[in-house]
């Protein structure tokens, strides 16, 4: 039987050489849908056959059971309208793969050191991860890992439930993720909704997340994140909506997100800096932050400079080049942004803000700076300002810019100052040179 379709797209012909391309289709090569049994055999032959030739394994409507697909370069792998690729719920079913540095992982879906391949259609990646939420690190590690790979696109294609992180990208470049979503329980672990480290020139755009970990989170462990464009999503998250960190050295810089929707979660904008490095010249603008959930403080942007111990070798770390631009907020809390002696966030910027507070917290009571979601991390002596009750709070800086902040409260309760600043130096408002130390 002859397993694969050859096609020539003869309008291209036209415009260019012939087209030739591949189509694989799993089923032709024996994965049966619906069933209990492992489609592994049939989908490694199927891309087998389409690898490197700039072909399309086609997952068609249906069920298939799957213990770890790991993609080829040179390839399409397109998830049908229907189809759903689903992650075994046995761990001794997944193939344990070299993903960099000496590191281990297994997943449902995994492409290492490729490159030039996209995954599309309109069908389902399932992770099929509740059964693991309760076996520590004995688990699937991700939904769909990509490691050092480069010229990668994710077009259309759904994410559901994790058994650890949905998207996790580890030192790769150019990369596209449109028109994806993802969808976990809010209370699933460690399920991060796309989870960039040491990786660069990335653009996320027409997403939706929902999910119980950080939505988009960018980590620098080895190698600087830049060049990073998020646009047009709508994100929902227990803890950030969209984060830095904590992993922060060398640095992330050159990052642009923009027309943002975010709901429900305990950070709208959390910027967490311990291992040293810099942040600069990132922008945030456009954006819509309403934060809920079920954690007792909230904040719809946060900006932290800490150390991971007393007497941390890394050191502190540098912000500077930070812009808020066009933000309208709802929330119980409020926005603390505070550098530490010696070590200002540099040249921050926050125009045309509106915070809107409604069932304020007593920020007096529920102090203490959250410390990246490690409860156990040690305090390590640094400032924190977490206690002070203004609509926005922000210490150890230098060269700021404020203007059109509009800040009000639903109650008398809610009306906290608008803005207390400590040790802040060069403080313009509204264009007019501030005070340093503004109640």
């Amino acid at each position: 039987m002859k397993k694969c379709i050859v096609f020539l797209t003869m309008g291209a012909a036209l415009l260019s050489s012939p087209a030739l391309g591949q189509v694989c289709d799993i089923v032709t090569f024996g994965a049966t849908p619906n069933d209990e049994s492992l489609d592994d055999t049939a989908i490694a032959s199927a891309i087998g056959a389409c690898a490197g030739k700039g072909g399309t394994v086609h997952v068609p409507a249906g069920v298939f059971l799957t213990g770890g697909v790991e993609l080829k370069s040179n390839m399409e792998f397109h998830l049908a309208s229907g189809a759903i690729l689903r992650g075994s719920s046995n761990l001794a079913d997944y193939r344990i793969l070299p993903t960099g540095d000496n590191d281990r992982q297994r997943g449902v879906v995994a492409g290492i050191n490729v490159t030039n391949v996209a995954i599309t259609g309109l069908g389902t990646i399932d992770g099929a991860g509740k059964p693991f939420h309760s076996q520590g690190a004995q688990r699937p590690d991700f939904t769909l890992g990509l490691f050092g790979c480069a010229n990668i696109r994710v077009h259309n294609t759904t994410f559901i439930d994790p058994s650890k992180y949905h998207i996790t990208a580890n030192t790769c470049r150019n990369m596209v993720f449109d028109g994806f979503t993802i969808l976990a329980d809010m209370l699933a672990p460690n399920s991060d909704g796309l989870q960039l480290r040491d990786t660069s020139d990335v653009r996320v755009s027409n997403c939706r997340i929902e999910t119980g970990d950080d939505a988009i989170v960018l980590k620098s462990g080895n190698a600087m994140i830049e060049r990073i464009s998020v646009s047009n999503c709508t994100l929902i998250s227990d803890d950030a909506a969209f984060k830095f960190g904590t992993g922060s050295e060398p640095g992330i810089r050159h990052v642009n997100v923009s027309n943002v929707t975010i709901t429900g979660s305990r950070y709208g904008i959390a910027l967490f800096m311990q291992d040293g490095g810099i942040y600069e010249d990132n922008r945030f603008s456009d954006i819509i932050i309403e934060t809920g959930g079920r954690h007792a403080r909230e904040y719809p942007i946060f900006v932290d400079i800490d150390t991971r111990q007393p007497d941390s070798a890394a050191g502190w770390g540098r912000i500077r080049g930070l812009t808020f631009d066009g933000i309208d907020i709802k929330s119980r809390g409020n926005i603390l942004i505070q550098g530490q002696p010696g070590h200002d966030i540099e040249n921050l910027r926050l125009s045309n803000i509106s915070l809107h507070v409604v069932n304020g917290i007593d920020l007096t009571k529920v102090n203490g700076k959250p410390r990246g979601n490690r409860a156990h991390a040690p305090r390590t002596g640094a400032a924190d300002y977490s206690g002070l009750s203004g609509q926005i709070v922000i210490g150890h800086a230098n060269h700021v810019t404020i203007s059109n902040l509009v800040t009000s409260g639903a109650t008398t309760r809610d009306q906290r100052p608008a803005l207390i600043t400590r040790d802040v130096k060069a403080l313009r408002t509204d264009g007019q040179p501030a005070n340093g130390n503004t109640q």
